[in-house]
């Protein structure tokens, strides 16, 4: 059983993530987006850990960029995240309005052309845009969608956050739980997507990203030459008022490799990664600049405000 004061945090944090939600859904939407904007702006400013890995990471992925450049890069980015926050809290809104104002240059007429196959398909993306966006457009438009998601350590937040990803047509599947749903999802002729662009410790291959090896899971390489599913990489990002979507080839996995054939599995994530890598060059703005994707590389400063 958790000590009180843990439990009495998490409490806190649910009531708190209810709060916000709540207080973000009764605003229009040019409000609501500037409001969380200005939050992220905020985020930027006193969060230093935060500002040194985004600063690192551009500073790796944009080496050409004089530092003027690459400041205004990282305040586009904060801003980004923060309408793209806003617009994943009103979810429900854009399901209910039919995701009128998102745009599609041809995404899901190519996943059905891949599920005509007849080994499902599955969505190569990360944390691009307004992926909880991406996720309910793509379960509408195809009648359900399996996403292997991260876990939240606050779990009445993990299951608020879920809830609304369920009422979009989204089936989750912890990236450190049982995978079968994601064979079930493939077998079936369904479609799964999977986020692969951060560092999740769970079963990682150093492979090569923007140039320097990156920890990327190899569980999502083995999943698909086990299947013989093809991969779609795709993206959302903003346009306009709304959204569009793009995407790129499809990736295929190599006839007859063995699913834990090292060379196999290292050469689909380089190919997953190279993917990844092109769509995140079209949009820099809209990628999350503050995770650690490149440990060592992007180090944390020491607390004191840079």
């Amino acid at each position: 059983m958790l000590p009180t004061h843990r439990r009495l945090r998490r409490a806190f944090y649910h009531g708190l993530a209810r709060a916000v939600l709540e207080a973000v859904r009764r605003l229009p939407p040019p409000a609501g987006r500037g409001l969380c904007r200005a939050l992220a702006r905020a985020g930027l400013a006193w969060r230093p850990r935060e500002r040194a890995v985004a600063r690192a990471n551009l500073g790796l992925v944009f080496p050409d960029l004089a530092r003027p450049q690459r400041e205004a890069l990282l305040r586009r980015a904060a801003d980004a995240l923060g309408e793209n926050a806003y617009d994943a809290l009103n979810l429900d809104r854009w399901r209910a309005s039919g995701y009128r104002g998102v745009e599609d240059d041809g995404t899901v007429a190519a996943l059905r052309g891949l599920l005509a196959e007849g080994r499902g398909a599955l969505v190569l993306t990360g944390h691009f845009g307004c992926w909880e966006l991406l996720g309910g457009f793509l379960a509408d438009r195809l009648g359900g969608l399996t996403v292997v998601t991260g876990t939240i350590r606050n779990p009445p937040v993990d299951r608020l956050v879920n809830g609304w990803r369920r009422r979009a047509g989204m089936t989750t599947v912890p990236r450190d739980g049982d995978q079968r749903p994601l064979l079930r999802t493939l077998r079936g002729g369904g479609v799964a997507a999977v986020l692969l662009d951060q560092n999740t410790r769970v079963g990682n291959r150093d492979v090569p990203f923007c140039g320097v090896a990156a920890p990327t899971p190899a569980g999502f390489a083995k999943l698909a030459l086990r299947t013989g599913t093809p991969i779609l990489p795709v993206a959302i990002g903003r346009r306009g008022r709304g959204h569009a979507l793009t995407h790129l080839p499809p990736l295929r996995p190599r006839d007859g490799a063995a699913t834990d054939a090292v060379g196999a599995v290292d050469e689909l994530l380089r190919d997953a990664n190279a993917a990844l890598e092109t769509l995140l060059r079209r949009n820099p703005p809209e990628w999350v600049w503050f995770h650690r994707r490149w440990p060592g590389v992007a180090a944390p400063s020491n607390g004191r405000r840079s």
